[in-house]
């Protein structure tokens, strides 16, 4: 596995200040699409798309639903079983040709699973791992009963809402049971963010970084990597400033998976520290997004902060 498909090391983020808890790579302000000396910018216009739901309900047998890759994949594509059981949905999906995040920006690292309700709540089911073969399998649950599922690239795993890179999302099949929601599932897609990266900057002028690894210490960078996006994302929304507490765990958890990697670069102390630091970045990313619509709310109502 070379070390070419993560070169989202070197991200440098914009100043992003949402509304509403958006996904971290969103950009509000939009611009036209430039080129640089060494990649265009790419940019989505796309901000809502629909997809067909299928309530389940308590049904006792499985059901299966097709996963069809969208323009962004056409070639990818799969399937997921679905098992109501009371009290939660049980999902497997299967899913192939997935290709590498990366080529849908630098910042992009993983694949997420979500379900979406016919209202348009989005629900993380879990991050999606490619083998050397771009498949990838994926068991999870979710308590809700109808829903869409969609498949996006995200710059880690503990995202709290999609972004716009909508690679694959469910065909209803014509043995697929279950009601077809006459509403289609429409929700907002959070735009993908406008910048180049310098493949030459990110390695820091390592040549090295072409080398191989093997594939424990593939995901210890990966994991790596995830949780130093995850922790410059924060910062980028003031989470310094308004969710401070929360942030120094973050850098702490981060701090420790980067000890651990130079300790030792197939350690799973690498993985499970730089997980906890993406969770917890995102955690103060959503903390400090809330404290700041809460200011502006006062702002507007014409009274001071501290009454």
């Amino acid at each position: 596995m070379s070390l070419k498909i993560l070169v989202g090391l070197g991200l440098a983020f914009g100043c992003l200040l949402p509304a509403q808890e958006p996904n971290p790579t969103q950009k509000l302000d939009e611009a036209p699409a430039v080129t640089t000396g060494s990649s265009p910018i790419y940019r989505v216009n796309v901000v809502s798309h629909t997809t067909k739901a299928v309530n389940y309900g308590h049904r006792a047998s499985p059901t299966e639903i097709d996963m069809a890759g969208t323009v962004l994949m056409p070639a990818a594509g799969g399937e997921a079983r679905i098992r109501p059981n009371r009290g939660a949905v049980e999902i497997e999906a299967r899913l192939n040709r997935l290709d590498a995040p990366q080529r849908f920006g630098g910042e992009y690292l993983t694949y997420v699973l979500w379900a979406i309700t016919p209202e348009g709540r989005a629900t993380n089911l879990g991050e999606i791992v490619t083998d050397h073969k771009d498949r990838a399998k994926l068991k999870t649950a979710t308590e809700l009963q109808a829903f869409a599922l969609i498949v996006t690239a995200e710059p880690y795993f503990a995202v709290t809402q999609p972004s716009d890179v909508v690679v694959m999302e469910n065909a209803i099949r014509p043995d697929t049971r279950g009601r077809i929601e006459t509403v289609d599932a429409r929700y907002e897609l959070l735009k993908r963010s406008g910048y180049t990266m310098d493949m030459a900057a990110a390695r820091n002028g390592d040549a090295s970084a072409a080398n191989k690894v093997s594939m424990k210490e593939y995901e210890s960078l990966l994991a790596l990597y995830q949780g130093r996006n995850a922790v410059q994302l924060a910062k980028a929304n003031q989470a310094a400033t308004y969710a401070g507490e929360t942030l120094a765990k973050a850098e702490a958890r981060l701090q420790q998976a980067e000890t651990a990697y130079a300790r030792n670069p197939e350690g799973e102390l690498v993985v499970t520290a730089a997980r906890q630091a993406a969770q917890i970045a995102e955690d103060a990313r959503i903390i400090a997004l809330r404290k700041q619509e809460a200011n502006r709310e006062i702002s507007s109502t014409g009274f001071d902060q501290g009454r």
